[in-house]
C-alpha cells in the first residue's frame, strides 16, 4: 500500500498538517517494510498529485475538511491525529495499526457526503 505524509523535512523529518508541509513523503508499506519512495512538494492540487502517486493512504495530524473532501471523492483514505517523525508514522501502516483502527471505526468522522477520516 502507498502511503503518503504530509512533513516538514521528508522522510528524517515530522508529520505536519498539509498547510505547514514543506514535502510529501511517499512510501510502499508491506510486508517486507517500508520502502522509501519519494517526497514531493505540494502543488495546487495535492490530492490529485497523491492520486496519480498511487497512494491510497494519508497519515496527517490534522487535515481541512475541504482537502478530506478531495481525497475521498479520488478513494484516497485519510487517518488524522497521528503525531512524530514520518518513518515512525509509516510504521503504524506496517504494524497494522492503521488497519485496526479503520476496522473499529475509531472517533469516525463524517463531512459532507462520504468522507470519512478516523483518529487514531
Amino acid at each position: 500500500m502507498r502511503v503518503a505524509v504530509p512533513s516538514d523535512g521528508g522522510f528524517d523529518g515530522k508529520a505536519v498538517p498539509f498547510d505547514a508541509s514543506e514535502g510529501i513523503a511517499i512510501a510502499e508499506v508491506g510486508p517486507d517494510g517500508v520502502r522509501e519512495i519519494k517526497v514531493i512538494k505540494p502543488g495546487d492540487n495535492v490530492a490529485e498529485e497523491l492520486k496519480r502517486e498511487g497512494v491510497e493512504l494519508v497519515l496527517t495530524p490534522e487535515i481541512s475538511e475541504e482537502l478530506a473532501l478531495k481525497f475521498a471523492k479520488l478513494g484516497i483514505r485519510v487517518l488524522t491525529g497521528v503525531s512524530g517523525k514520518v518513518k515512525d508514522v509509516m510504521m503504524l501502516a506496517l504494524k497494522g495499526t492503521v488497519k485496526r483502527a479503520f476496522k473499529a471505526g475509531l472517533d469516525m468522522a463524517r463531512m459532507g457526503k462520504d468522507v470519512m477520516t478516523r483518529k487514531l
